[in-house]
């Protein structure tokens, strides 16, 4: 799960500086890709707790163009990747 929060981070800083869709979207698919990567050799919980991210993470990549239209949106995209970056920290 290590590799995974970093690529969180990574969008977390993309929608606080920029709405380039572009690179939001190329986090979001590293993100993903991370997950994917880690789910085969998770424990059960973790696995879990990664498809719920994942499925956010497929809802952000329908609705990125939005989201990233206005400030609070992006406020708000970044507050959910740290929340989700501290529930990864306690899965540990």
């Amino acid at each position: 799960m290590k590799n995974i929060t970093p690529e969180l981070e990574n969008i977390a800083k993309s929608v606080k500086v920029s709405s380039d869709v572009s690179k939001t979207e190329q986090a979001i698919q590293a993100t993903r890709t991370a997950i994917e990567n880690y789910k085969k050799t998770a424990k059960p919980e973790q696995a879990a707790l990664l498809e719920k991210l994942e499925n956010e993470l497929k809802t952000w990549q329908t609705k990125l163009s939005v989201i990233l239209r206005e400030p609070v949106g992006r406020q708000g995209m970044a507050k959910h990747a740290e929340h989700w970056i501290e529930q990864l920290k306690k899965a540990l």
